[in-house]
């Protein structure tokens, strides 16, 4: 036998192993793909039948104040219609907003903040000039893995319970971004140096008004508001440490 021939099987079992440490190196490196989203803490809303478009309408508006300097970051204000029992109630039929579109080029989420509506749809795109490779994977009330997908391709998801979502890529650790997924759209963006707020086309009747924070800081306000048909309800809304 020659040396040629002595070489070959070894050649074979140098590539096998290179292709067994590549695959080790990629399940290590791969998320785990969840087919179907994880609701692990998000508010669980019932629709019922009556409908926002033929609901009497009133307005809630406010100011916000803190009890020391504010995080440059926006603050939610959002309602949920209450039930006879003073739980979380039906919150009626409405037009889910069109479908929002996330950017990815250059590495990053664009926008890498919005407030969505519950049932609203988020189409992902792989829009980088060149071959680059994404993922998309939520964590935060809402958990899934919208899996790898290479440039020009997009990923759809949505997002039908309300609740905070982080958003990442596994591929990219410094990609990320933030939704805030309302149980209904009466709700309001604060931005970063607002103190006022206003929601119209609210359909009449008792809600409970709530906060939420893009970066947390003070506690989370609530309280109990009544609207009335074409009427305007005033809420102070006091954020403390």
């Amino acid at each position: 036998m020659t040396n040629k021939m002595r070489k070959l099987p070894l050649l074979g079992v140098a590539l096998a192993l290179t292709v067994l440490a590549t695959a080790a190196i990629k399940a290590q490196l791969a998320p785990s793909h969840l087919p179907d989203p994880l609701y692990t803490k998000s508010a669980t809303f019932e629709d019922g039948d009556w409908k926002w478009a033929d609901s009497k309408k009133g307005t809630v508006k406010g100011t916000v104040s803190f009890s020391t300097r504010r995080p440059q970051q926006p603050i939610v204000v959002y309602l949920v219609k209450l039930g006879t029992d003073e739980k979380a109630g039906e919150q009626g039929l409405y037009d889910v907003p069109d479908m929002i579109e996330v950017s990815q080029q250059g590495g990053k989420f664009e926008p890498s903040f919005a407030v969505l509506v519950r049932k609203q749809k988020v189409k992902f795109l792989n829009d980088e000039e060149k071959e680059i490779s994404h993922n998309v994977y939520f964590l935060g009330d809402i958990e899934a893995d919208l899996g790898i997908f290479d440039q020009g391709e997009s990923r759809e998801h949505d997002f039908e319970e309300a609740g905070e979502v982080s958003v990442h890529c596994s591929i990219h650790k410094r990609m990320d971004a933030k939704f805030y997924v309302a149980p209904n759209p009466a709700f309001a963006v604060l931005e970063a140096d607002a103190s006022s707020f206003e929601i119209k086309d609210v359909p009449a009747g008792k809600y409970k008004l709530h906060t939420w924070q893009k970066q947390k800081r003070f506690k989370d306000f609530e309280t109990t508001v009544e609207v009335t048909d074409a009427g305007t309800t005033d809420v102070t809304v006091e954020m403390a440490r």
